[in-house]
């Protein structure tokens, strides 16, 4: 079967409309091309001029060259010239930002805890993490959206930003502590008069993932100019698109070399076990086409849609143990390496949205030294995601008796053949239905305070309150009850006809009586016969939980000169703050760890009910100080210090401070630098995360097995000297798991090798230490002091950095913890009692089980680079042509997960993802706006290059065979129109060459049965294809 991309019809009729108005816009710019030079006086033009101020064609306001630390300004024009709203897309364009390990527009999130949020947008500086950096609106801190704190920038209102301020030099002593990477600041439309429309359209070349945004901003002086107030709102839809539908995936899905993107085979079979297995001779009769008998060892026999029998799906099998009947090289396909492959196609490739924002601000000048404002937010952000059916697989099994209830018949000659032929059997399935989660954030914050200045002084001074709530609810789908799903299931012929009086011994009271028509039997609904609705009321269990951020802060800073000295004048700022977030995240009864002992839900982790607390009281002062000036090579020499007391409730007391200086040689020459304390108190996920079950990998596998190659292992081979101390120590931890003869079941059979899937449990420790982090800055700023034509309007900015963090906190992986109890550099005696080994779990079979982690102050990591940023223009035929350009060079990127063990070089790489980092260490990445306006016309090209990259593995394993991918550039083009001096369209493509993904993370010498494999990474790379947007502002 081949799938198409799609082409409804209103999808095809929009991407036409959009591509012919782009194409018509181009054209009509034409004419304005041949204009007098006289007339190419844009507002871009003018602002380039400007001895330190530079407007790019993309509209990037650079400010940064007169900054003591590096800071980047981004005008709106750079969030509106795209096909999406979405402020982190556009944002993490610039080099200075990596994305979050959680891609926010993909959809395969479905499960909320205490620290995640399906579907929330969130940034990260220098890609050490979303809670090192501090998001701002108007200098004030943003209510978090979870027990993280970091932000969802969802929540902001876009319609109102008049530019974004980015400080990627550490601004902890300035802002708080928990700035260590820097601040993101959104600075808000002030004073506005007269009523601004702005509506935008989009969609991509296949048609799907349209966007539309209408915004407004309304406001009106009043009382002779003493006052303002204004209102902003916007609305923005996203609609979804489907992997299904781009070519490189479908490429992807049909490559026999490449594993399907499901993780569980959905058809329905019988997992034949260790004991009461069929006869042998039954089964290679029934196979006998294959080369190599199946035999009746461990794997499944699933069925076809006419009843046949097939297998696969688990082991490598030679064509004639196949008799597949429903490869058709999309959903299903066969693999290379003898195996068959499921891809779930209806996976999100950009999930939806809904976006509604409302924002208010108002101001009033009592008189001439006080003045009163106030302002508020409100926004509610809703969205969807997707997974594939729950599994009815091992941990959450369903164990049916051969009891004459429908059966292939294939099947039921295999289930006949056994000693005991009406046993039980272990049914492996799908559910009938997707799972999904629609998440509702509605967020609101408030402020009111007072500006004033202090009468016969330039002292000026700020008192605000302000009040913020983020209130997450996710409602949760295609879940089933466990132990209803067995009580009908287990019933006879599936549970066709079955019915329970609930409360029975009572009458009834209260309960209801449910009942199956159908049955639910997965060798029917499997291949397209419905579940009649009873039977699916009977079973499922929509789940819904609720989380509440709350935020309060009071805040007072004043600012003014104290002194003057022969070189100028000093001036100080001072201030004090508390602030307070009380978090609260509920569960179902359901699936609340520890709480239900009956039932559990099929296809979902438990997770406890997490709350925590913080109180911050924080002081701090600053200190501008004028050195020296005016004498030959210092035009001016000042030192800028300051300090920060914080008092955590939590952790106690932190200090932070900084000593930045500013050396300015001439008008056209001056340097920057300093250096930054911080540090980051942990925040309310990492002290009191309620227990959560995850899944999670292993990259070194079971340490017990003696087929490990791990040097700490129970291998004899890599870990000659402590090997036999390694498996008792297993042997002790697989006795007290409640089975005595736990290790005789794992050392007598087949041990595992390599990487493994293991389910920890993860929870907060009260005992965290704040994280230490010191950044070092030196830069230069250039402004071209040359008359030429081509040089006279060259700007540049250098800065180096560096950024260490010690006693970072993270959360522990399964690794590492077996690490610290199997490895005698942290055992030393290999004690089964050590605090170490307390938290490892064995199955009763002598496997890995749960593994209880929680968060520790163990790890570090550094990394320094250079950022380079070049503002050109120049005069060129009837218009203006500039050159913007933003590179960020990473130096080193170095990680350890322990104190004790040496730093990894990870630049180059994806990685590290370890100590809360989001990875993504490129040596390089340029960020390039070519702009050329003339008259009331603009058009700008945008281009983003990411260098080659290798696989995070590459850093600690330098021999892998795994690759990462080539180097990669795109292309966006965006244009605009003034119409008329309060009328502007504007209109681009993105991903103009309609430029596909690389194929990243392909094994290049498989061995074996392993496959080349690889896939995409949304997180770097545009895997949604060419799209087109057109957009309109009005003013009146």
């Amino acid at each position: 079967m081949t799938i198409e991309e799609s082409g409804r019809p209103f999808g095809q009729a929009l991407r036409t409309a959009l591509l012919v108005s782009s194409v018509g816009m181009v054209l009509l710019s034409t004419p304005a091309l041949a204009q007098d030079a006289a007339a190419a006086a844009p507002e871009a033009t003018e602002a380039a001029e400007q001895p330190a101020i530079v407007i790019t064609g993309s509209r990037i306001v650079r400010r940064d060259y007169q900054a003591n630390s590096p800071i980047q300004t981004v005008g709106s024009d750079l969030l509106q010239n795209s096909t999406t709203a979405a402020l982190e897309t556009n944002l993490n364009k610039l080099p200075q930002f990596s994305s979050t390990t959680k891609v926010p527009t993909a959809g395969g999130d479905i499960q909320p805890t205490a620290t995640n949020t399906p579907g929330a947008a969130t940034i990260s500086l220098r890609g050490i993490g979303a809670n090192r950096n501090l998001v701002l609106v108007d200098g004030r801190r943003v209510t978090p959206s979870n027990a993280s704190m970091a932000v969802d920038i969802n929540t902001i209102p876009s319609a109102a930003i008049e530019r974004v301020e980015i400080i990627s030099g550490g601004a902890s002593s300035t802002y708080g502590a928990d700035a260590v990477a820097g601040v993101t600041n959104f600075i808000m439309k002030k004073n506005f008069q007269g009523l601004a429309l702005d509506a935008q359209l989009g969609t991509t070349q296949r048609g799907d993932n349209t966007e539309w945004t209408i915004s407004g901003l309304m406001g009106t002086n009043f009382d002779d100019g003493r006052g303002n107030i204004s209102i902003a709102f916007s609305t923005n839809t996203r609609k979804a698109a489907y992997q299904r539908d781009r070519r490189w995936y479908r490429d992807l899905w049909a490559n026999p070399n490449i594993g399907g993107t499901g993780f569980f085979p959905p058809l329905p079979g019988v997992n034949l076990g260790f004991s009461n297995l069929p006869s042998t001779a039954v089964i290679n009769g029934i196979f006998n086409q294959a080369a190599t008998p199946l035999g009746n060892s461990n794997y499944t026999i699933y069925a076809n849609p006419d009843g046949s029998v097939f297998s696969g799906f688990d082991a490598v099998s030679t064509a004639g143990a196949y008799r597949n009947k429903v490869v058709d090289g999309f959903g299903y396909k066969k693999l290379a390496n003898g195996q068959l492959g499921r891809n779930f196609t209806d996976n999100y490739l950009i999930l939806p949205l809904e976006r509604y924002n409302m924002y208010m601000r108002g101001n009033y000048e009592i008189n001439d030294w006080l003045s009163v404002f106030a302002d508020g937010n409100f926004s509610k952000v809703s969205t969807s995601t997707v997974q594939e059916p729950g599994p009815i697989t091992s941990g959450w099994s369903v164990n049916v008796a051969n009891d004459g209830r429908a059966l292939p018949t294939e099947l039921k000659t295999i289930l006949d053949s056994r000693t005991n032929p009406t046993g039980t059997f272990a049914l492996r399935a799908m559910l009938p239905f997707n799972r999904g989660s629609n998440t509702d954030v509605f967020t609101y914050s408030m402020t009111a305070g007072f500006d004033g200045k202090i009468p016969g002084t330039d002292w000026t001074w700020t008192l605000f309150g302000s009040q913020g709530e983020a209130e997450t609810n996710v409602i949760q789908t295609g879940f089933a009850s466990l132990e209803r799903l067995r009580t009908v299931m287990t019933a006879p012929n599936w549970g066709a006809g079955w019915s329970y009086k609930g409360n029975a011994q009572d009458g009834g009271f209260g309960a209801v009586t449910a009942k199956c028509t159908s049955g639910i039997n997965p060798f029917s609904y499997s291949y397209g016969n419905p579940v009649s609705q009873d039977c699916l009321d009977a079973v499922s269990a929509n789940l819904k939980t609720r989380a509440v951020m709350q935020q309060s802060v009071w805040e007072f800073d004043a600012q003014g000169s104290l002194f003057s000295l022969p070189a100028g004048t000093v001036s100080a700022a001072v201030g004090a703050s508390y602030r307070h977030n009380n978090y609260h995240f509920d569960n179902e009864t359901y699936t609340t760890q520890g709480v239900m002992f009956n039932d559990q839900i099929l296809g979902l982790y438990p997770s406890g009910n997490s709350k925590g607390r913080i109180e911050a009281k924080e002081v701090y002062g600053e200190l501008l100080v004028p050195v020296l000036a005016d004498i030959p090579f210092i035009q001016k020499l000042e030192l800028e210090l300051g300090g920060r007391i914080s008092d955590y409730n939590t952790t106690g007391t932190s200090y932070t401070y900084k000593i930045l200086g500013t050396w300015t040689v001439t008008d056209w020459l001056r340097f920057r630098g300093g250096y930054n304390r911080a540090e980051r108190a942990p925040n309310i996920g990492e002290l009191f995360l309620a227990a959560q079950q995850t899944f999670a990998a292993s990259a070194g596998g079971d340490v017990c097995s003696k087929a490990n190659g791990l040097a700490w292992s129970a291998n004899p081979a890599t870990n000659a000297t402590n090997a036999a101390g390694v498996e008792a120590l297993c042997r002790t931890l697989m006795k007290r798991s409640g089975d005595v003869n736990a290790d005789t079941i794992y050392y007598s059979g087949t041990q595992p090798t390599g990487s493994a899937f293991v389910f920890p449990t993860l929870t907060g420790n009260a005992n965290l230490k704040p994280e230490k982090a010191d950044t070092w800055t030196l830069g230069a700023v250039i402004s071209s002091p040359f008359e030429s034509e081509w040089l006279s309007k060259l700007r540049l900015a250098i800065d180096y950095y560096s950024i260490k963090v010690t006693d970072a906190i993270g959360a522990q992986s399964v690794d590492i913890a077996q690490r610290q109890c199997f490895s005698t550099a942290f055992n030393t005696t290999l004690d089964p009692n050590s605090p170490f080994c307390a938290g490892i779990a064995r199955t009763t079979t002598g496997a890995l089980g749960n593994v209880s982690l929680t968060y520790l102050n163990n790890g570090r990591f550094k990394t320094s680079g250079l950022d380079f940023q070049l503002d050109w223009a120049k005069d060129v035929g009837p218009g203006r042509f500039t050159l913007n350009s933003v590179l960020n060079y990473v130096i080193s990127m170095k990680s350890a997960e322990l104190g004790v063990l040496p730093l990894v070089e990870y630049v180059g790489t994806t990685g590290p993802t370890q100590n809360g980092l989001d990875g993504g260490a490129f040596r390089w990445k340029l960020f390039t706006t070519f702009g050329y306006s003339v008259g009331p016309v603009n058009l700008a090209l945008q281009w983003r290059h990411l260098p080659s990259v290798l696989t995070e593995t590459s850093a600690t394993v330098p021999a892998t065979k795994i690759v990462g991918a080539g180097a990669y550039d795109l292309f966006n083009l965006s244009g605009g129109v003034k119409v008329t001096k309060d009328v502007n369209f504007r209109f681009g493509v993105d991903n103009l060459f309609d430029k596909a993904p690389p194929l990243f993370g392909v094994n290049t010498a498989p061995t074996g049965t392993q496959l080349a494999g690889g896939s995409y990474n949304a997180a770097y790379y545009d895997v949604n294809g060419r799209r087109f947007f057109i957009g309109a502002n009005v003013k009146f």
